[in-house]
């Protein structure tokens, strides 16, 4: 499978690039809402969702089109056929889902260019292809528009540019590189570490040599808390306003964002350090549990109040997304294999499957009446799907006294992971 990073950089705007980027947005805009407005067409007259083929005829046949190269002009019909067939997938779970919305004509949409319309120079500008009819209509003389990156959030990996996608923000553009990553060279030495994924505790890792490790998650849970209670407060407010100016609200936005880069930052903090922790302590393998389907009601599982909005809201599948490609960055392989059961369908200290003998106490406490053990319910888990994971394999599980090693614990305080002493 091929492997891609991203990157975004801050593009440094004269008053020429500044109003090309921003009316080919505004194009891009146009040819979105046009090619939304004969999507609905088509649902209500059929009951079909057009294809991003046929929205490429429409948007084709809108004077706007010779303003954008070919593939950028492209770009909205797919994004306006894709957007209506997840609608459709939701509507049949949701009866309340909404078909993708129109965007106001003052909004500024991405512009995607694939290679073919893109260069890069030998000192690293950006040479983007500009349409005839845009030359034209602003006077530009030059085949190609130079973009020179101020900086990049982080340093370019090795590969080849395969995409850019300019995004305007508040006053300024960004660009978002897509990078084709050469294919890792795979560690074949060294250990296998399991991971068991969770809410209070988002990683728990145990390892073939006995070591296990708890990263507490409570600080990052208190943020989502906070956030949602102060959202809740300001969104109070808004609906007590005149009709009309319910919809929107600087406040909250700026809530919405400062929330989430708190938890964003909590992740990635987390994921680097795991990450770098494997790449030092020689393992080969990450196996992580696979929690597909895990926020939706299964099995007639109802979760609580607290804990569905804790689940809901908390970035679990960010967490596998970063771990991979960092942990691939070193050559180590992240596996995710089935984990139902494993926190408390059986003991990882004496292999004791019977219910009967086995309870999930207070706190995430596991006690197995079978061989006395106690033991943290989310270190069980790790272990077993280690445990299961190495017998898929066909290598040998290596057994447990039922006296295990005490976890480190590591908690997030704002800054860093904390080894608690």
């Amino acid at each position: 499978m091929p492997r891609y990073e991203c990157r975004v950089g801050r593009i440094e705007t004269d008053i020429t690039t500044f109003r090309i980027l921003a009316r080919m947005s505004w194009v891009a805009t146009k040819l979105y809402n046009t090619a939304l407005w004969n999507a609905r067409d088509v649902w209500d007259k059929t009951g079909k969702i057009p294809t991003g083929i046929d929205l490429q005829k429409t948007v084709h046949e809108s004077p706007y089109h010779v303003l954008l190269p070919a593939h950028t002009y492209q770009h909205p019909a797919h994004q306006v056929s894709n957007g209506f067939r997840s609608w459709f997938a939701l509507r049949k779970s949701d009866k309340t889902a909404r078909p993708p919305g129109f965007r106001k004509k003052e909004f500024l949409s991405s512009i995607l260019f694939t290679e073919d319309a893109f260069r890069i120079a030998h000192n690293g500008i950006i040479l983007l292809t500009i349409s005839k009819g845009l030359k034209d209509e602003l006077g530009y003389p030059n085949k190609y528009m130079p973009l020179r990156i101020l900086r990049w959030g982080t340093p370019l990996p090795v590969g080849q540019i395969k995409q850019l996608e300019i995004m305007p923000r508040n006053g300024y553009f960004e660009v978002h590189a897509k990078i084709l990553l050469p294919e890792p060279e795979w560690r074949t030495e060294g250990r296998i570490v399991a991971i068991d994924l969770g809410m209070r505790n988002p990683v728990t890792s145990a390892s073939e040599d006995g070591k296990t490790e708890i990263y507490k998650g409570g600080k990052l849970l208190s943020h989502l808390r906070y956030w949602n209670k102060e959202r809740a407060r300001v969104q109070s407010a808004i609906m007590e306003r005149p009709k009309g100016r319910k919809d929107w609200s600087r406040s909250l936005s700026r809530m919405s964002k400062r929330g989430a880069r708190q938890v964003g930052q909590g992740i990635h903090a987390l994921t680097k350090q795991i990450a770098e922790d494997c790449s030092s302590g020689n393992v080969k393998e990450v196996v992580v549990g696979d929690l597909g389907g895990i926020k939706k009601d299964k099995d007639g599982k109802k979760w609580n109040d607290k804990s569905s909005q804790n689940w809901q809201q908390f970035p679990i599948r960010e967490v596998v997304s970063q771990l991979r490609y960092k942990l691939e960055r070193s050559g180590i392989r992240l596996v995710e294999i089935d984990e139902r059961g494993t926190s408390k369908g059986r003991c990882s200290a004496c292999g004791n499957e019977d219910r009967k003998l086995m309870r999930r106490v207070h706190r995430g406490l596991f006690v197995c009446a079978n061989c006395g053990g106690h033991i943290n319910a989310d270190v069980n888990g790790a272990r077993n799907i280690l445990a299961r994971y190495l017998h898929q394999i066909g290598k040998p599980v290596e057994g447990s006294s039922g006296c295990l090693a005490q976890p480190s614990v590591r908690r997030w305080n704002g800054h860093l992971w904390k080894v608690v002493s």
